[in-house]
């Protein structure tokens, strides 16, 4: 804080999440009483909680890598704790200052028909076994406080037991596909969790989605498609389909596990869209270029000089108020 404050940064103040719900509630009394931007330390499922707050309205969202993937402050090339960097988080907020506000998509997942709360995501909404091992990591905090990253990959190797798989329908703007499905997800980024890239054609700010359908059933398959998205082969795989999307519905004989964001939130039949440049996100100097449409000017107005041209902005608003008076 004292850095912002040295900065010219007029720091309202702190909240500190304590549940589910939390992040959307303290985004939303932000909006109501026109903050700037809002600062938030916490990982993809604290941030995209937030998301559901600040959607649509003029605060901006600053990410602070401060939770167990960080995948998404990772793809924006923020130091994440634990890495080589001995001030992650002094860094990072240097590093978003020094850089730029810009408008960008927000991904939507709803239930099918529209009958039920929308969430939003900034990397993806995904359905079938990544949801699934979402869920079971949910199901003990205890295990992925006390083992990170670790709890993600023993639930994964524990969900590959009882997950199979079934049969879906994915209408893609219209089209309809009939698959046995594994998995889909729809990337609004190119990193998938924290050592995948997925998606290396996703762009923030397109107004589409980077849909990835995998097909098959049982362990083996699902062991075959991590590996060759481990070894980025899945895009030449026949059994992966790959489309650019607007708006997704997905139904499945069974219902499967959902999430946004790494958060699970339930089950299918689900609807998954984007709203283009939806969100105000104050992107860091050291983003990649390749994340936007133009990311030649990806820094046409730092976010020191944002900061500056808003407070003479309001100062000239009171003193137009007081001559009206």
């Amino acid at each position: 804080m004292k850095y912002l404050a040295d900065h010219e940064w007029d720091v309202i103040g702190v909240e500190q999440t304590h549940g589910r719900g939390d992040a959307t509630t303290y985004a939303r009394k932000a909006v109501v009483e026109g903050y700037d931007a809002v600062f938030v330390l916490g990982g993809d499922g604290t941030i995209a909680q937030t998301v559901d707050g600040l959607v649509g309205s003029d605060t901006a969202l600053a990410v602070l890598p401060g939770g167990t993937g960080n995948v998404f402050a990772r793809q924006l090339n923020l130091p994440v704790p634990g890495g080589l960097h001995p001030r992650p988080l002094l860094e990072s907020v240097r590093l978003i200052l020094e850089g730029s506000p810009r408008l960008v998509d927000v991904g939507r997942i709803m239930p099918y028909g529209g009958n039920g709360p929308e969430r939003h995501f900034l990397c993806w909404g995904g359905v079938g076994f990544d949801a699934q091992v979402n869920r079971a990591v949910s199901e003990d905090r205890a295990r992925k406080k006390r083992l990170g990253l670790g709890a993600f990959w023993i639930a994964g190797f524990l969900s590959l037991r009882d997950f199979a798989g079934t049969s879906a329908v994915v209408r893609v703007d219209g089209r309809r596909i009939s698959r046995r499905m594994i998995m889909l997800v729809a990337n609004n980024i190119q990193l998938y969790g924290v050592i995948f890239r997925m998606a290396s054609s996703a762009v923030l700010d397109d107004g589409w989605l980077d849909l990835y359908c995998f097909q098959g059933t049982g362990a083996g398959r699902t062991l075959l498609h991590a590996l060759r998205l481990f070894l980025n082969r899945h895009i030449q795989d026949p059994q992966v389909d790959i489309y650019r999307a607007r708006h997704v519905e997905v139904t499945t004989y069974r219902p499967l596990p959902v999430h946004v964001d790494g958060e699970y939130i339930g089950y299918t039949p689900v609807m998954i869209d984007v709203i283009p440049r939806a969100l105000k996100l104050m992107v860091p100097r050291c983003a990649p270029p390749s994340l936007f449409v133009d990311g030649s000017d990806l820094f046409p107005e730092t976010t020191w000089e944002w900061v500056v041209r808003l407070a003479k902005d309001a100062q000239e608003a009171i003193k137009e108020r007081s001559g009206l008076a």
